[in-house]
């Protein structure tokens, strides 16, 4: 097989997208991965894993994380799920996606070896193999991994070292369909990243969230860490004055994570000048601030409730008494009645539209339509669009000179792609 373009390295990942759209319980991943990993010489246990499970926050405290490590020095790998501009965003190394004429030879080498597995392994499944086995090959000083979705059954748990170290992030309401209905289920999967040995940090959440993870804690004979933002905050030399409010949150955590690996590794001390240096990670869909023409346009991948509710936080300190215009798609099993109140009252217009997309289980937006009417029947001047460009033109063409597109990294991804905002 040869693969010379991203767009073959696409169209070669394709047909490892499911069919479906969820699989529940242990058929979701391991079954498949265990077998790659021993055919790929099991890259996980060759690794010094920070493993990042939560709702909320945890690709930007993985991109921290990470961010942190290479500045202290470590040659570190950084695997993250979805990407929004290029697939390369999955296998990064020290802060830098691999370049794409290397992704592409590699990822070809890697196919031939994924082809003679017994059981072929999901998309998500096989770019994150692919990237255990890339850091692996590069010998990085540690690996910071995202899960997909929920821990327990998710593909990234075959790391299991003692040494490794659990983060969970702000835990919340979303795929219910899938991890369970309740705060305590869904954290009970968030913890299954949990290990014997592993140390795990986190802030204090919700009393079901905490019982579960203590729960697990115990189980295992781990060690749990609870910090707070102002604890942090004093001991932080850092300034963090230009990074939306809910990125302080993650970038402190990804510090006191840091600060132990200090302790425990024997890592270099970082001064302000390289902390600084971590505040102006680049991390696709969070909150960034595009000027296009006389528009200014911020984009984020807000997806669920607790997601939207930082995100608006963090509009409204930058752009206090603004009511911008927002271009809003969701997927099609979002429960979007919690958004409407949220978005309705601070918007001077909504454009709902489509995107359509196949990264790691097949997605599909909800009716546009019907997100409309639900803006309007609040009283919101809305409007729907089947076209995703045409969508796009009408949120240019708005009055409004502050512009939001939201609801989804997919819709992100797919407008930058598709070059509507070129």
């Amino acid at each position: 097989m040869t693969i010379k373009t991203i767009q073959q390295a696409n169209a070669a990942l394709q047909p490892y997208v499911p069919l479906v759209a969820s699989m529940p319980g242990e058929q979701m991943v391991l079954d498949r991965v265990w077998p790659l990993m021993e055919l790929l010489g099991n890259p996980q246990d060759k690794l010094k894993v920070i493993h990042i499970a939560g709702t909320s926050g945890k690709t930007s405290t993985a991109y921290y994380m990470a961010a942190l490590l290479t500045v202290g020095g470590q040659k570190t790998g950084l695997t993250i799920s979805p990407h929004v501009d290029s697939v390369t965003e999955r296998v990064q190394i020290n802060g830098q996606p691999l370049a794409d004429e290397t992704f592409c030879k590699e990822l070809a080498e890697f196919l031939k070896i994924v082809q003679t597995a017994k059981q072929q392994p999901t998309y998500f499944e096989l770019l994150y193999a692919f990237a255990l086995w890339m850091f692996a090959k590069h010998e990085v000083d540690y690996t910071v991994v995202e899960t997909g979705m929920g821990g327990t059954y998710d593909a990234t748990n075959v790391a299991r070292r003692p040494d490794k170290v659990c983060v969970i992030t702000d835990i919340g309401l979303d795929h219910t369909h899938i991890l369970g209905k309740t705060l305590a289920e869904i954290a009970a999967q968030k913890a299954g990243i949990i290990h014997g040995g592993n140390h795990v940090f986190m802030y204090r959440q919700e009393p079901e969230v905490q019982a579960a993870i203590e729960t697990q804690v115990k189980k295992q004979s781990a060690v749990l860490h609870i910090t707070t933002e102002t604890a942090e905050k004093v001991d932080y030399p850092g300034p963090a004055q230009n990074l939306p409010v809910y990125q302080v949150r993650n970038r402190l955590l990804a510090y006191r994570v840091y600060k132990y690996l200090e302790q425990r590794n024997d890592l270099p001390h970082l001064i302000n000048q390289e902390l600084n240096d971590t505040q102006n990670v680049k991390i696709p869909g969070r909150m960034e601030i595009k000027q296009l023409a006389d528009k200014t346009i911020i984009m984020d991948g807000a997806h669920n409730l607790q997601k939207m509710i930082a995100f608006l936080e963090s509009f409204h300190r930058l752009y206090p008494n603004v009511k911008p215009a927002v271009l809003l798609a969701l997927k099609e099993d979002k429960e979007y009645e919690g958004l409407v109140p949220l978005l309705g009252p601070m918007a001077g217009r909504v454009i709902t539209t489509i995107f359509n997309t196949s990264q790691d289980l097949p997605v599909r937006s909800m009716d546009p339509e019907v997100l409309a009417a639900a803006f309007t029947v609040a009283g919101v001047d809305a409007q729907s669009f089947a076209d995703q460009k045409e969508a796009v033109q009408a949120l240019l063409e708005s009055p409004q000179d502050v512009l939001i597109i939201t609801g989804s990294f997919y819709l992100l991804s797919q407008i930058r792609n598709n070059g509507y905002l070129a």
